[in-house]
């Protein structure tokens, strides 16, 4: 089938290509004799009006030739025909070689607007699954559940719409109305600013504002304060909260909200929480991490405890933001010693309100090398040494653990623990003492994320340990305002690519970017395959980016590329006369000896991504 989908992703590309040559050429009064997509022998050709339309063998390009136009500089004797290309005004013929690339632009912009039109009929709504304990937002008193309204006296309809207004607000308070529980409220946040790198071989990176909040809804796990009525109840961090007096729960402000309720209704009365334990299992395999929700607590053992009608924060309970969900095999969070429902309390001293800022603290050295000017153009192993020289220093990480039987029983035994966190504690027997009295300890553990080099030679970052906190999908909404969200998600899609494609090209010639990251129709193949496990949108989404690097890369200055073109009528149009034939003549070979070489070039790139593919296959 992967056949099939590397025709339906390069066909159209290079259908709409030459179709931009053809239909302008023929607006221009140039005679078409031949319109072809493919290369090679004809499979399949029929004629009309003078032009032969024709299917060959090889869809990796196509062509349209028209009357009067040699591609390698030659011309006949004689005047030229007035149909012919070479009679045609300079700004005709630039038309005429521009629509190519032009072409190469409107697809990925149709294929933007058109589908978000069709698809985002609903879309995620203002409301704020998440409030990121810490972040701007929570600060400035936003919680999970808020439903936005305005942003700067602008009304906003959807979560993108949302996050697009506080983007472009680094720094600067933000006037942001919100429905909280059906009451209006006002609030002054102001987004950080923040560094959000994009292509770090180019010093790609951009400032930009965050509150720390997502349209996912947190799920109803929670971590517990030490002391408070809910860890004297009996709950533990990392549970999961189902149900409150026998109504389902699945979000963290679902839940505040029917323990807001319950006190309101019942002062000094009790409530019924259902629970669903955290198992506590050991460091988990890469394939279990894809599921570590369902692992996590996977049971039907569910129990029920009494509290006071009271708050959450009353109650000390709390979204797990700041809690290890999981933690992979043989990886540096394993090596230090940490588990699932460890909660992050510092890190050099420093509070961590969340797994994100954790992350944010322990990646920050790693960041700084990659963005650094001196690191562009080095070759895999300098980088790498570079970035473990940046992560060499480990960072002490604060964590409270509570206790589950088993740790009681270790630490009360005669026999110091295998485990070495709980090790640690029986070796401080004032510890050990204070441990097993309270039901928790706390420790400073030394740890530092480790960096790689993936089957492709590029960087990566492992830790080895995920949050607790799972999500749930955001609230949906009918889309109020269609044609504006389709119109924001294209401009924001186009001039992301746009600009990413111009900066790679540049990055490619300037030696900042491997060559190595150049791909052909090998690995175009391999994309256009990935479709039938990753969807259709992952297919689109595809063609956009590559629609939009088939036309920057045919606007380059090469000789028999449409840019070639350009440049010879943009010599013609100063000098008032053509280019002579023998220069044109010398930058055709010039030009196809350099497309060979690409060529070569990308298909040892593809032939070595495709065995990498099938060794760790």
């Amino acid at each position: 089938m992967f056949i099939v989908y590397f025709l339906l992703l390069l066909v159209p590309l290079v259908l709409f290509h030459e179709l931009g040559h053809y239909i302008v050429a023929r607006w221009m009064g140039v005679r078409v004799l031949s319109f072809s997509i493919g290369f090679g022998p004809v499979v399949f050709a029929w004629e009309r009006n003078g032009t032969e339309y024709a299917i060959r063998a090889l869809p990796l390009g196509g062509f349209v030739r028209m009357l009067g136009d040699d591609p390698m500089g030659g011309e006949d004797e004689g005047p030229p025909d007035p149909d012919s290309f070479s009679a045609k005004p300079v700004w005709r013929r630039t038309l005429i070689v521009a629509a190519g690339p032009i072409a190469n632009l409107l697809l990925p912009m149709a294929i933007l607007f058109g589908g978000s039109l069709i698809v985002d009929g609903r879309v995620a709504s203002t409301r704020l699954g998440t409030v990121m304990p810490g972040g701007p937002a929570d600060v400035a008193g936003l919680r999970s559940g808020d439903r936005v309204l305005e942003v700067e006296g602008e009304e906003v309809h959807s979560f993108i719409a949302f996050r697009s207004a506080i983007t472009a607000r680094p720094g600067m308070q933000t006037r942001v109305v919100v429905d909280r529980d059906g009451e209006r409220k006002v609030f002054q946040v102001q987004p950080e600013a923040r560094r959000e790198v994009k292509m770090a071989e180019l010093g790609v990176v951009d400032t930009v504002g965050r509150v720390q909040v997502a349209p996912d809804a947190e799920a109803s796990i929670v971590v517990v304060d030490a002391g408070g009525p809910a860890f004297a109840a009996g709950v533990r961090s990392g549970e999961r909260v189902v149900a409150v007096d026998g109504a389902p729960i699945a979000t963290f402000w679902q839940l505040r909200a029917a323990l807001d309720g319950a006190k309101r209704s019942r002062p000094g009365g009790t409530l019924r929480l259902t629970l669903a334990p955290l198992r506590h299992d050991a460091p988990l395999t890469k394939d279990d991490i894809s599921n570590h929700d369902g692992v996590l607590h996977r049971t039907t053992a569910h129990r029920e405890v009494t509290l006071p009608a009271s708050s959450a924060e009353d109650l000390g309970l709390h979204a797990a933001q700041n809690a290890i969900g999981y933690v992979e095999k043989d990886s540096p969070a394993a090596r230090a010693g940490l588990r699932a429902g460890d909660r992050l309390l510092a890190a050099d001293g420093k509070p961590t309100p969340s797994f994100v800022a954790l992350l944010d603290r322990l990646k920050h050295g790693y960041d700084d090398v990659r963005v650094a000017p001196e690191s562009r153009g080095l070759s895999p192993d300098e980088l790498l040494a570079r970035l473990r020289a940046a992560l060499e220093k480990p960072v002490q990480l604060r964590i409270r653990r509570e206790l589950r039987p088993a740790d009681r029983d270790a630490l009360a035994g005669a026999k110091a623990p295998a485990e070495p966190l709980l090790a640690r504690v029986y070796a401080d027997a004032p510890g050990r003492e204070g441990a097993l009295r309270a039901g928790f300890f706390e420790l400073d553990v030394p740890v530092k994320l480790q960096a790689t080099l993936d089957a492709n030679e590029r960087p990566r970052l492992n830790f080895g340990a995920g949050a607790l906190q799972g999500s749930e999908p955001p609230e949906e909404v009918e889309n109020v305002d269609r044609l504006g969200h389709a119109l924001l998600h294209t401009r924001e899609s186009m001039a992301d690519a746009l600009r990413m494609t111009v900066l790679a090209v540049a990055g490619l010639f300037r030696g900042h970017l491997p060559v190595k990251e150049v791909g052909g129709p090998i690995f175009m193949a391999q994309l256009a395959s990935r479709t039938a496990d990753l969807g259709w949108g992952f297919f689109f989404h595809i063609m956009v980016w590559l629609s939009v690097n088939l036309a920057i890369i045919n606007l380059l200055p090469i000789p028999i590329a449409d840019g070639g073109h350009l440049l010879f009528l943009a010599i013609e149009a100063v000098r008032r006369e053509p280019v002579s034939v023998r220069t044109r003549m010398i930058a055709a070979y010039a030009g196809m000896t350099f497309l060979g070489l690409l060529f070569v070039v990308v298909m040892m790139n593809d032939v070595q991504r495709l065995i990498a593919s099938f060794v760790q296959g």
